[in-house]
């Protein structure tokens, strides 16, 4: 029980610092991908955190499984670098005692990224379009991009914005038009602005300029000078976008049927099974010698590891557009694998060294 603590602190230790780093990668890039996203108008500013919170979900979908085949591939190499390894089996320690104690790891693991693959990041994915929809619905002053003409108002008023200052609370050199009370109206001015009524109610106030009412040489056309003009923000109603695969929760998926719907289920099924095939896999992948560096088996374990990603996305793929039975799916990639690490691990049996652990 000592020696199996001790090897499992070793991985979870080097598992929770890789885990770190590969999510700080990537859940930097989501996060500068939303922040741009925000900045040219796609969004409002107000969503960006909920929005970074529950995109990151789904990217440790992809980070986890990674993280744990790196962390067994350092902790064990470490230990076979400073002859610790030798050690153990020199004591009885056999090569099944770590196959054991490394699949009760990733049991562990694989049962959180069910859970993940299965449930969360769907439900997650699900919850970022429905924000997006509801902060599309609103009209909203931090909707507003600079540059480019923005729908806002109950009857379509379009509205164009030269410039907008830095905390996007007041806008700049401003362009409204469209059909207010059943008249055409256009307005210019020199700043807008958002306010909020006593009765909570939204307008966007535009402040020092003119407002043209009419058909330019009609008898009623008039244009108005004005120091202050509001208009009222009604929020659109909510309209749900198509939603794609990986935001459909996971039953829905079972039941449909359907080849693309399947192959998604499947996709996240491989993820838990991924955790324990390659956890299985580094251990064999980590046996080296004292003289190779730090990282002599990291460049193998990688390339391992896209290859096995790159295979299961197109299984998928063709799975989706119906070349495979939904049977063979993603399971022949699996199979591989398996044949894999049962190939090495009988060959390293043959090599000399210990083969199993000494019985007393």
């Amino acid at each position: 029980m000592i020696i199996q603590r001790y090897l499992l602190r070793e991985i979870v230790t080097t598992f929770a610092g890789v885990a770190l780093l590969l999510s700080l990668i990537f859940l930097s890039g989501t996060f500068v991908r939303i922040l741009s996203e925000a900045v040219a108008g796609t969004y409002p500013a107000t969503v960006v955190l909920k929005l970074f919170a529950l995109k990151g979900v789904g990217n440790l979908v992809f980070i986890l499984p990674l993280a744990f085949f790196l962390s067994i591939l350092l902790a064990l190499g470490r230990l076979y670098r400073d002859s610790e390894m030798t050690v153990l089996y020199a004591c009885g320690i056999g090569p099944e005692r770590i196959y054991r104690s490394v699949g009760t790891l990733a049991l562990a693991v694989a049962a959180l990224l069910a859970f993940l693959a299965l449930y969360f990041a769907p439900w997650a994915e699900e919850r970022s379009y429905r924000l997006l929809d509801e902060a599309g619905a609103r009209s909203e002053i931090e909707g507003l991009a600079a540059g480019r003409f923005n729908q806002t108002g109950a009857d379509g008023v379009q509205v164009y914005v030269e410039s907008m200052s830095a905390d996007r609370s007041e806008l700049g050199k401003v362009f409204a038009q469209g059909l207010v009370e059943g008249r055409q109206q256009l307005l210019t001015a020199a700043r807008a602005r958002q306010e909020t009524g006593a009765d909570g109610e939204r307008f966007l106030v535009f402040l020092d300029g003119y407002r043209y009412e009419g058909l330019p040489g009609a008898p009623d056309f008039r244009i108005i000078e004005f120091r202050e003009h509001g208009i009222r923000l009604v929020d659109r109603e909510v309209v749900a976008r198509e939603r794609p695969r990986h935001a459909v929760p996971s039953l829905d998926l079972w039941r449909s049927g359907e080849r693309g719907e399947m192959a998604e289920l499947q996709w996240r099924i491989a993820v838990p099974i991924t955790t324990i095939l390659l956890g299985l896999l580094a251990v064999p992948l980590s046996r080296s010698s004292p003289r190779e560096g730090r990282y002599g088996r990291l460049f193998v374990g990688i390339l391992v590891y896209i290859v096995y990603n790159n295979l299961l996305t197109v299984a998928k793929s063709s799975l989706a557009k119906g070349e495979v039975n939904p049977l063979l799916g993603l399971w022949w990639v699996h199979a591989i694998i398996i044949a894999l690490l049962a190939f090495i691990v009988w060959r390293q049996q043959r090599l000399p060294g210990p083969r199993r652990a000494v019985t007393a």
